[in-house]
């Protein structure tokens, strides 16, 4: 029974397109997500992370930081490799949808939005061609 619901999970329906969009989201969110937690690519690491959280007023800066940078950094993981793809995308559309709504009042909206339309695609039909996911739902 959990087997089987575990390959409905994984089961996909996308072709290559879908699979790029994967992996460019996996690329985005792995750098995202490793800035924030360990300062690569050029990012501030953890301390300034939550200093960041903590300067916008967010409640709890360091529980919140470490949500959204976990949930980039392996998101981005689910998403390079087409690991439960759908179950990775959601926790990611939720952040981007919060970032739509902060953004909204600075007017930077637009890029979470197309991230967000990525994340409900990736839902809707899966990891793609290439994908662990689609490796392992047969």
């Amino acid at each position: 029974m959990i087997l089987d619901l575990i390959r409905k999970i994984q089961k996909t329906d996308g072709g290559i397109g879908v699979t790029l969009v994967r992996l460019v989201l996996g690329v985005i969110f792995f750098r995202e997500g490793s800035m924030k937690f360990f300062g690569w690519f050029g990012g501030g690491g953890w301390a300034s992370t939550c200093a960041y959280f903590a300067g916008l007023g967010i409640p709890f800066p360091e529980l919140n930081a470490w949500l959204v940078a976990a949930t980039e950094f392996f998101g981005g993981v689910s998403f390079l490799v087409g690991f439960f793809t759908r179950l990775a995308a959601i926790p990611v559309g939720l952040t981007m949808g919060v970032a739509i709504i902060s953004a909204h009042l600075q007017g930077g909206w637009s890029y979470p939005l197309l991230i967000l339309a990525s994340c409900f695609l990736l839902i809707q039909v899966g990891s793609g061609r290439f994908s662990l996911d689609r490796l392992m739902s047969r």
